[in-house]
């Protein structure tokens, strides 16, 4: 009886596409879902001349395909985005290019899915597309969940559902739920994830989205098996397996395979968890998941070794373990692409003001030059001695504006020096990257079991430090436009510390030098959190490049009257008075390298010595050659407003 129900509204569809029209349709497609053979009848109005209905057809069909055969969905959705590029459409290009970039995503290829998200992005911001905008901030949190930043993923995710609220739209309401509570059970908050899949579930069973009540089915199933409950669980993962199948949807059965084998592995049915993580391994060849694959390997290793096959648990651990190198060691390049995205996107933004402020400036001095020989004109046929007064006064601001010229020059040649810097250490870092990359695809047969450790260090303390540098360089760039923003509150101090160190510790590992937070566990600062992380940062990481290998670098903190000083020490190389007296120089931020031979941008000093300003504070430097270096970063006690 579903199948027939099915079937006729594909034909309903159809039959609306050729008797309402193209727009209306255009704001009925996403509710509506079709099965194979209606998806096919679908097909054949390509056939027909309209380009316009074509558009809204394909952008259906890259959507229907996207989970049972993503290859095709992404074939469709080249197409629709060719077409309503051609046809000028912006708002189904803006939609196109959204579901182009889900199919991207099923496959894993991020990159291009982000590329999608930020052009669709940019066209709804542009003609005010509220629908498309809320898909696009919700598809966006996806990505940040599918690279663990969580934080980031619930910031767009509450944008997304933000705007859905506004135009009361609950298809995507349903979907925003979805990756919400998604985002939350990753970060082990069960219970408001488990009150997100709800809220989705409730909305897609009142608009009778099936696909989507699979969905909201298996995650619900998930969080109940986190929680213990293993019959609820069991429940609605095989409600969920079951609408899968009628609807042919193969990422959600082998999601539904997966977590099946979980749940048997749990009761100690191992038998038919190994059935259930193979049927999940075979249905998931079609979209080459990874974090699937490892799951299904080490639930299988898990399962075989409880069932006393040693070999076989050790064949799917080595499996697991693989495919777990791999994601690891793409997410450092996705991570890079999406935050070259990101500058990229405030680049635009910043050139675009920018121009906007030099035609206002040139139609400025135009109107006041204008108005300046006018009244130089009168003047000059009243008094002679007040057209004196204004040819000094004009002199006066001739000269301001030569001043102003040069500070202006001065400003432009700085960041034509950091910008110079950047572009060849970054070039450098990329390159160290990729070298090692090859390396590692070349000979990773013939690489002892040291020496590939020893590379997946070196990859990993280079992909930090060129993520440290892009962070430097924004920071940076909101510093000279006055963007960043100083909010003080109250931190426990040593906690802060903590975590700076955690991300500065690969590096430090590498040189196998010691870093030894001293700070009361008692003592807390009211600060801006960010801006202090960042001087610590860079503080610990010059601190690491000039200590010898096998050194030890101390963090300290003591409060001195009404201010508090917080010190990082290294017993490295050193410096003469004389270099020291230089750090802060105009001009003489150079680079210069570690003791093994470590390249830096010789920018992050100068953004210290800003953001420290920026907080009412100062830094200190204390140094003597081959006796090492501690810098210090004196703040004072404010009050959290």
């Amino acid at each position: 009886m579903y199948r027939y129900r099915c079937f006729y509204c594909g034909i309903l569809a159809l039959l609306m596409l050729f008797s309402i029209g193209f727009k209306t349709y255009a704001q009925l497609d996403d509710t509506i879902y079709l099965n194979p053979s209606s998806i096919k009848a679908l097909a054949k109005v390509l056939d027909r001349p309209d380009d316009s209905l074509k558009v809204v057809v394909l952008k259906l069909l890259c959507w229907e395909n996207r989970n049972s055969d993503p290859a095709k969905a992404i074939e469709y959705g080249q197409m629709a985005v060719a077409l309503a590029q051609k046809l000028e459409l912006n708002q189904e290009l803006s939609d196109s290019y959204n579901r182009l970039g889900v199919a991207y995503r099923n496959v894993g290829e991020y990159a291009k899915a982000l590329d999608c998200y930020f052009k669709g992005l940019e066209i709804s911001r542009k003609y005010n597309l509220k629908k498309h905008l809320a898909f696009q901030y919700n598809n966006l949190a996806d990505l940040y969940n599918r690279l663990s930043l969580y934080d980031r993923a619930v910031e767009f995710g509450k944008r997304a559902l933000d705007i859905a609220k506004q135009i009361n739209d609950e298809y995507t309401l349903s979907y925003i739920y979805n990756i919400l509570g998604t985002i939350y059970q990753n970060k082990d908050d069960l219970d408001s994830a488990l009150y997100y899949f709800g809220k989705s579930l409730e909305l897609r069973e009142k608009i009778g989205f099936s696909p989507g009540i699979a969905t909201a089915y298996l995650n619900i199933g998930n969080v109940h098996l986190a929680k213990g409950k293993k019959d609820s669980s069991e429940f609605y993962i095989i409600r969920a397996q079951k609408i899968y199948s009628q609807n042919n949807d193969l990422q959600g059965l082998a999601l539904t395979y997966l977590a099946h084998g979980i749940l048997c592995n749990q009761l100690g049915q191992y038998d038919s968890a190994i059935f259930y993580f193979n049927k999940g391994l075979a249905t998931n060849r079609n979209f080459e998941n990874q974090t699937v694959s490892r799951d299904c390997h080490k639930g299988l290793s898990y399962s075989y070794k409880q069932k006393g096959d040693f070999k076989k648990a050790e064949y799917h651990s080595n499996l697991a373990y693989n495919i777990n190198d791999s994601i690891t060691l793409s997410s450092y390049v996705e991570r890079l692409t999406q935050l070259t995205e990101a500058l990229r996107f405030e680049e635009q933004v910043k050139h675009q003001k920018e121009r906007e402020k030099i035609l206002a400036e040139k139609i400025g001095f135009q109107r006041n030059i204008i108005k300046l020989y006018i009244a130089i004109i009168v003047l000059l046929t009243a008094l002679i001695g007040l057209a004196v007064y204004f040819y000094l006064k004009r002199a006066k601001d001739v000269r301001l504006l030569r001043k102003q010229k040069d500070e202006i020059n001065q400003l432009n040649n700085d960041k034509d020096r950091y910008f110079s810097i950047l572009a060849h250490d970054l070039k450098n870092q990329l390159t160290s990257i990729v070298t090692i990359a090859q390396i590692i695809k070349e000979k990773s047969l013939s690489l002892g079991n040291d020496e590939m450790i020893q590379l997946s260090k070196r990859l990993y303390v280079l992909g930090f430090s060129t993520n440290d540098l892009l962070e430097n360089v924004l920071n940076w760039i909101k510093s000279q436009e006055k963007r960043l923003k100083v909010s003080i509150k109250s931190y426990n101090l040593k906690n802060l510390v903590d975590r700076v160190i955690m991300s500065q510790k690969p590096a430090a590992e590498l040189k196998s030098i010691g870093l030894v937070n001293k700070v009361d566990p008692t003592m807390n600062v009211n600060t801006d959190a960010d801006m202090l992380s960042t001087i610590l940062r860079n503080f610990i990481s010059n601190a690491i490049k000039f200590s010898v290998a096998g050194g030890e670098v101390e963090i300290e903190a003591a409060q001195i009257a009404s201010r508090i000083e917080v010190s990082v020490r290294d017993y490295g190389v050193g410096m003469t008075q004389q270099k020291v007296n230089s750090l802060f120089s105009k001009g003489q931020q150079k680079s210069q390298r570690g003791t093994s031979n470590e390249q830096g941008s010789g920018i992050g000093l100068a953004i210290c010595n800003q953001l420290a300003t920026d907080l009412g504070g100062e830094i200190k430097v204390a140094s003597k050659p081959n006796e090492g270096s501690t810098f210090t970063i004196v703040l004072p006690l404010a009050d959290v407003s």
